[in-house]
């Protein structure tokens, strides 16, 4: 685990160790970090947009002491269809989930990258921070009770456009996602039920019509469905 205080001289140590300005974007406990909403993360999660800049980083932190963990199948469910392999960097107090463009099967969509809504620079390192609504679309694919109590935190901080979640949940189908809206209906439903989060009933039931509508359209196709979840 590591403070705020932390991750940012890594970051800082980072941008001084690397050779050419590189950028990349913060999502989960980092960048909840950055907006205030989490005191410690067990580890930095970064997404690239660029190969150059995800190999970069990766020989960058090989440099300052972190070594890259070669069996991760447990960790990501689904692990061997993910088109872009995430890379797992190893340190002695934390560690770095590396992704290309994608988190498994979650696609970073323009819409994303267009919501971020801070810049933070250390030297050559430019971080972005995806919106909280893009953090909370994230962890609704995974099963770590962690990630629900953080997607709580983010709704009782911020006021949340329900309507963002809703459009961007539709475009993941469109773009490679599958059934993701359907993960979100449950993802958001137990928040609503077991963490009694407020979250609109027209919400949901705009979710749950567009799951469904999926799954159909996917049945009468005929084609398998892939269900990729995320976890720790």
């Amino acid at each position: 685990m590591i403070t705020f205080k932390e991750q940012i001289e890594l970051f800082k140590l980072i941008g001084r160790e690397l050779k050419k300005k590189i950028e990349c974007f913060a999502i989960g406990g980092s960048a909840m970090m950055f907006y205030g909403a989490k005191e410690t993360t067990k580890d930095v999660d970064l997404v690239f947009m660029e190969k150059k800049d995800f190999d970069l980083i990766k020989k960058t932190l090989y440099k300052i002491g972190f070594n890259e963990k070669k069996n991760i199948v447990k960790i990501f469910e689904h692990y061997e269809v993910a088109e872009k392999k995430p890379v797992m960097m190893e340190g002695r107090d934390t560690r770095f989930d590396l992704f290309l463009k994608e988190v498994i099967s979650f696609k970073i969509s323009d819409s994303i990258l267009e919501r971020a809504r801070e810049i933070h620079e250390f030297e050559n390192l430019i971080i972005k921070t995806i919106s909280p609504e893009d953090i909370i679309l994230l962890k609704c694919a995974t099963e770590r009770e962690k990630d629900r109590e953080d997607a709580f935190e983010l709704i009782k901080r911020f006021n949340i456009d329900w309507v963002v979640i809703i459009k961007e949940s539709l475009h993941q189908t469109k773009i490679g996602g599958d059934v993701f809206p359907v993960f979100l209906f449950d993802f958001l439903f137990e928040l609503k039920q077991k963490f009694k989060v407020d979250i609109p009933n027209k919400v949901l039931e705009k979710i749950r019509d567009i799951g469904e509508q999926e799954m159909v359209r996917i049945i009468k196709t005929g084609r398998h469905i892939k269900i990729t979840k995320y976890k720790k």
